[in-house]
């Protein structure tokens, strides 16, 4: 009996490690989302952002020209009103505009289409600020354009998005997949 036990104790030792995550990554992981939520209620500039070199004198940021295809995503999807169903129209609309902003490698239009379709079931649901979307679209502009940002942290980018879908009062399931439909741009 003694030996089926330690055998039974050592199987699920082994399957644990094997098959699931231990209850330390889960809390860590949950911690990590929980302050990037903070971070954005809180106005934390976003991993996109270059933050001054101590010491240094505030520099005056040299702002680049915005694209106007960022411009027209952040009106396309501010049109999306909370409690509507979008149309497949806006819908297209903000997917055209996701491959516009691209200035170089264009995603895929069904990747485009993909995220469209989830954002625009988010933003349905519960519009984002007028701050967080513009977070949300120099974010995606990260995303899409890495060599403008060249400082950019594309886990801290992922994060970062998640967390304002969240912190918007999305399910994590459901940022997590919009998290996973902005990777699939590249």
């Amino acid at each position: 009996m003694k030996l089926f036990l330690t055998g039974l104790f050592s199987v699920l030792l082994f399957a644990d490690a094997v098959f699931g995550q231990s209850s330390e990554v889960i809390i860590k992981q949950r911690a990590k989302e929980l302050s990037n939520q903070n971070n954005v209620r809180q106005g934390v500039a976003p991993p996109t952002q270059q933050k001054p070199a101590p010491g240094a004198p505030a520099a005056t940021p040299v702002t680049q020209p915005q694209n106007p295809a960022l411009t027209k995503l952040q009106t396309d999807l501010a049109a999306i009103q909370a409690g509507s169903i979008p149309t497949a129209e806006q819908k297209q609309k903000i997917a055209t505009d996701i491959i516009a902003a691209a200035q170089g490698t264009k995603p895929s239009a069904a990747a485009a289409n993909k995220l469209a379709e989830d954002m625009s079931a988010a933003l349905a649901s519960k519009q984002l600020s007028s701050a967080s979307r513009s977070r949300l679209v120099t974010e995606l502009d990260a995303v899409l354009n890495p060599s403008k940002y060249p400082s950019a942290k594309m886990p801290a980018i992922y994060d970062d998005i998640q967390a304002i879908f969240q912190e918007n009062g999305l399910d994590r399931k459901k940022a997590a997949a919009i998290v996973e439909d902005v990777k699939a741009l590249h």
